[in-house]
């Protein structure tokens, strides 16, 4: 993302957000400032001199000096322990998600996720009808879909940043060569340094995608076999069989719509319509006439309402979607015209 046009912030702000004493108003400026990638190189560098200074802090403790005793050497111990690693755990934990953007606004998240506690995983899940947007301690985004459970560290290790995924997401990795970024799929794992990707990996589908917009990213299998990816390339591996199929789609960039609001389906059966939009609106389909099951559509639908999505759908489908809203269901029928030509 460009800088053109807007102000970077000071070092002072930047410090204050960091260390969670600035005002929602800088804490905003920081945060669309860390989207950047003068801001994301910001944060980089920022954690690898924060790496070397406890690398150092460790091995000052192994120095074989003559020390008078043990007493002193557990006070040296105490210090360097206070005035490196504990500065710095704070730091690294107060800048992880310190944001989530949410339709294209940053707004404090203290209220769902305990970013100061103790050391570990933090999870969040989205439920259905919601979609989400995060902001990782080193510039990371996670465009979050519906349905669909992340967990992530309070803070990133010094060799990697790995997070799991349930569900479907798409990242914006922030380029970082010491530490690869590892999206854990409950077995298979994704392993990249800094690029774009999608990647649907719900419970109950039998297959995971992953669809590669920016960089190269690996699909590793617990077995250690990887799938390497390159851009334009779409991936799909079936979690019963094994088989995994790499092939190039000139439509890719319809796997990631989502996270602009956008619907597309691609000679969809009706079947993978209503999972999506199950998932979007969190709403039941009750299908009256089986014949139903054999339609499919291609459609890009910009419109956020229900109604006006199933409106898309009946212009191009000879069905009807009736939604009875106090219900949360969708009636669907084929439409008379229809039923008349096929006697």
């Amino acid at each position: 993302m460009s800088t053109e046009n807007m102000n970077t912030p000071t070092e002072k702000q930047i410090q204050e957000v960091l260390a969670g004493t600035s005002t929602p108003e800088v804490a905003r400026i920081v945060a669309a400032w860390f989207a950047t990638d003068e801001g994301a190189s910001y944060l980089a560098k920022s954690m690898d001199r924060d790496a070397v200074q406890i690398k150092q802090g460790f091995e000052e403790l192994y120095v074989n000096h003559e020390i008078p005793s043990e007493e002193i050497f557990a006070r040296i111990r105490r210090n360097i322990r206070q005035k490196r690693i504990r500065r710095i755990t704070f730091r690294v934990a107060a800048v992880l998600i310190p944001f989530v953007l949410l339709i294209g606004l940053f707004v404090q998240v203290n209220t769902r996720v305990d970013l100061l506690g103790d050391s570990g995983y933090e999870e969040i899940y989205v439920p259905k009808g919601e979609r989400l947007q995060m902001m990782f301690q080193d510039g990371t985004r996670a465009y979050i879909n519906s349905d669909s459970r992340l967990k992530y560290p309070k803070k990133f290790a010094l060799s990697s940043r790995e997070v799991y995924l349930e569900g479907e997401a798409y990242f914006v990795v922030s380029k970082n060569s010491h530490r690869p970024f590892i999206v854990n799929l409950n077995g298979p794992a994704v392993h990249v340094l800094g690029t774009s990707f999608d990647v649907q990996a719900y419970p109950e589908n039998k297959d995971i995608t992953v669809c590669l917009d920016e960089g190269r990213v690996n699909l590793t299998l617990a077995s250690d076999k990887k799938y390497p990816l390159k851009p334009g390339e779409k991936l799909v591996y079936n979690k019963e069989s094994e088989h995994c199929t790499i092939t190039r789609h000139a439509d890719i960039h319809l796997s990631s719509l989502w996270k602009k609001n956008v619907i597309a389906f691609k000679d969809a059966p009706l079947a993978e319509v209503i999972k999506v939009l199950n998932r979007w609106y969190d709403v039941d389909f009750k299908i009256e006439d089986q014949s139903a099951w054999d339609v499919y559509f291609t459609i890009t639908s910009e419109n956020t309402l229900l109604e006006k999505v199933l409106g898309d759908l009946e212009k191009i489908a000879p069905l009807r979607f009736e939604y009875k809203e106090a219900e949360k269901e969708v009636i669907v029928t084929r439409k008379k015209e229809d039923s008349r030509l096929m006697h």
